[in-house]
């Protein structure tokens, strides 16, 4: 129980304090049947890997309400800490699509500074006009926010799908129970 605590410190005292309570019950009621205290811990398995699990859920959970990429990021982090298997079919990929997604982000913002350095330049009239610098950055800041609404609609999906998997990763984990 000491150790499922210390490994368990990074989760508020209120949620802890609830999860340990229920692995306290369990020893409690193996005691009033007889059952020693060593083989009540055996049947739960590792503290460690008790941890695990209960902190991908938590940060499954925590993803779930406030979804973003520093949340979900923690999930796929703790969902990797479960096994080889995770760490070659979530991180990799999360890792890469992320990659994309912070590109087409850059892409959007590059458009839109575009569309402010073709009115500078229009205005001072070096390159091209006032209206064809103001032409250029209607296209421009145009493409940029285009851009920028794709790509908030890509994010969307990923996390989502991203949240999903881990959701069933969590009761694949669990043996199908949660």
């Amino acid at each position: 129980m000491g150790e499922l605590n210390r490994l368990l410190t990074i989760v508020p005292e209120h949620q802890r304090a609830e999860w340990l309570y229920d692995y306290e019950l369990h020893f409690r009621m193996a005691a009033e049947n007889g059952i020693p205290e060593e083989q009540a811990a055996a049947e739960l398995g590792d503290p460690r890997l008790i941890a695990k699990e209960l902190l991908l859920g938590y940060r499954v959970h925590q993803a779930e309400d406030n979804s973003t990429v520093v949340s979900v990021s923690r999930a796929v982090f703790a969902t990797v800490g479960l096994g080889f298997f995770n760490l070659v079919f979530v991180l990799g990929p999360f890792i890469a699509v992320l990659g994309v997604l912070i590109a087409l982000w850059a892409v959007s913002g590059a458009l839109l500074l575009v569309a402010a350095a073709c009115i500078w330049e229009g205005y001072r009239g070096e390159m091209f006009s006032l209206p064809q610098g103001f032409s250029l950055a209607a296209v421009s800041c145009g493409l940029g926010l285009l851009s920028g609404a794709g790509t908030l609609s890509l994010s969307r999906g990923f996390f989502s799908m991203t949240l999903k998997y881990l959701r069933f990763n969590t009761r694949l984990v669990r043996g199908g129970r949660a």
